[in-house]
């Protein structure tokens, strides 16, 4: 093990505990395709230490770079909590792209820094729906620049959605701008009156002209797009602009459709939702999906979840770990 791998040591000075003394403590750690969060926890919830690392989505970077991001956020956790991994009964890594044979590799690639300490792999939609709902049963609705849903009801998980920008990604930062796009387009073509959200569009993609768009949009990436929502987003919240309050108004339909698709599969009749990412922090499209879930599911209960998602996945770490003797990492 190098030097740079091995677990944090505590700088704080006095006399040691015992394991029976030691209060168990529980890290969490939620990594995306952008950066990494982790914080530690005390068994009455409490958050003693936080940390940031790079990104962690192990289907866009190298195993070096998720380790690398895992240790940083880590290690800066447990130094603001003045622990170590040893005083950690367990960990939760909650990651995106921790789907099929990737929590394999995912453990492969962390398990020299986390040692002794045990620790599990799950999706990050996990650590979303745990800091949304803690321990108990709901549904979590994810829309940033992807889009996911997930509930669990009696220990049974279900998920709906989350396939990518080319299969779904139904009510996300991606899909509406994408729809804003199209619209730009049939108002070029006279299939719809054009509004001043088209000129917008244009200007922030950098066209002239609508044609521009063609290989303008060709030369951007998933996220490039995404952030192009951002002028409907505003256009929506600060003048209420029809045409984008129309794209807002159908791609909270898609979720919704999301969220009913998963309170059926687990027989929910008025479940809790957490609306969960970026997308949410527009008044206009909280509105927009509150009021379609209204319709489609009339007793469900829609909230906005901003509790951080490293705290979910310390609330999975408690859950999986308290009352358990420790074990090798997996």
């Amino acid at each position: 093990m190098s030097d740079s791998e091995k677990p944090t040591s505590c700088t704080g000075e006095g006399p040691s505990l015992s394991d029976e003394e030691k209060p168990r403590l529980f890290l969490g750690v939620d990594g995306g395709g952008t950066s990494t969060e982790a914080c530690v926890m005390d068994g009455a919830g409490n958050i003693l230490g936080t940390g940031r690392g790079g990104p962690a989505n192990i289907n866009y970077v190298s195993e070096s770079v998720l380790r690398d991001s895992i240790r940083t956020a880590v290690s800066e956790s447990l130094k603001m909590s003045g622990a170590t991994l040893t005083d950690i009964a367990g960990a939760c890594l909650a990651l995106a792209g921790a789907g099929d044979d990737n929590p394999r590799r995912i453990r492969q690639a962390v398990s020299s820094f986390f040692g002794s300490c045990p620790f599990t792999v799950v999706e990050d939609t996990h650590s979303a729906l745990a800091a949304a709902h803690g321990e108990g049963d709901g549904i979590v609705v994810i829309a940033g620049t992807g889009s996911n849903c997930l509930g669990v009801r009696s220990g049974r998980y279900v998920s709906a959605g989350g396939y990518g920008a080319l299969l779904g990604d139904e009510g996300s930062a991606y899909s509406i701008a994408l729809r804003g796009l199209r619209k730009v387009m049939r108002a070029f073509d006279g299939r719809e009156a054009p509004t001043p959200l088209v000129e917008e569009l244009l200007a922030a993609a950098g066209a002239s002209k609508p044609r521009d768009l063609i290989h303008i949009t060709l030369a951007m990436d998933r996220t490039a797009i995404a952030a192009l929502s951002q002028v409907v987003f505003r256009a929506a919240d600060e003048r209420s602009e029809e045409g984008a309050l129309e794209i807002l108004r159908a791609e909270a339909g898609m979720l919704v459709e999301l969220i009913c698709a998963v309170a059926r599969s687990l027989d929910f009749k008025a479940p809790g939702v957490g609306a969960r990412g970026g997308c949410f922090r527009s008044k206009s499209y909280l509105t927009a999906l509150e009021e379609a879930l209204k319709k489609a599911m009339p007793g469900a209960r829609l909230f906005h979840s901003t509790t951080p998602a490293s705290h979910g996945a310390a609330i999975l770490a408690k859950a999986h770990f308290a009352g358990n003797p420790r074990e090798p990492a997996r």
